[in-house]
């Protein structure tokens, strides 16, 4: 065990491990602590007990994790240069290893920002009242439910601000004087917003 801490890989498996058992809460967080630091003090004494086929398990099992959480659960949350990106990360790895896997990580982070500064001159991709963000995983109680349904005091009172691409000096002002001229549209009316939330 290096002096420098526990290996990526190990790392990355006990996070899975712990979110794919169920794991929450201040108890189980602590508990996971304190088992990975006792394994890092007694891990070396009883690593020659356990047989190599189950690192080489360990091994397999975290690359096709991996594989599966950066290219087939991502797949639909990126646009098309950022998800051709992660393919080419993907290959480059491969066949070259983790150090030319960094460096064309670098190389295609660069070339999609410059892309997409060019592709999004416009900031804003649309905007829209909360109506439209209605949570399907949390019930709320009766009168929550009702408040936020209400047209006076409810969703539609919430702006919603959708960005794309990168914010930088050249388009901060534009954005700033979209949202006041939306909200300048909208003061007076029923639909004036109480809450901006930008995303």
């Amino acid at each position: 065990m290096p002096s420098t801490g526990l290996q990526n890989y190990m790392t990355y498996g006990g996070s899975i491990l712990y979110a794919k058992a169920g794991g929450e809460g201040k108890g189980s967080s602590l508990a996971v602590s304190i088992g990975t630091a006792a394994f890092f003090f007694v891990g070396p004494s009883i690593a020659s007990y356990i047989p190599r086929c189950m690192a080489g398990t360990l091994l397999l099992h975290i690359g096709i994790d991996l594989f599966l959480e950066g290219v087939c659960d991502s797949y639909g949350n990126f646009d098309w240069l950022e998800y051709g990106g992660i393919w080419f990360i993907t290959i480059i790895m491969t066949i070259y290893g983790m150090t030319a896997a960094l460096l064309a990580g670098i190389a295609s982070a660069l070339s999609v920002y410059a892309a997409q500064s060019v592709s999004y001159q416009n900031p804003v991709r649309r905007t829209m009242t909360a109506r439209s963000l209605r949570s399907s995983s949390w019930n709320r109680p009766t009168e929550a439910a009702s408040i936020l349904d209400s047209n006076e005091i409810g969703r539609k009172k919430i702006l919603i601000i959708q960005l794309q691409g990168h914010l930088f000096f050249g388009n901060v002002a534009q954005l700033t004087d979209n949202i006041k001229a939306t909200l300048e549209q909208k003061k007076g009316t029923p639909a004036e917003p109480w809450i901006v939330r930008i995303f």
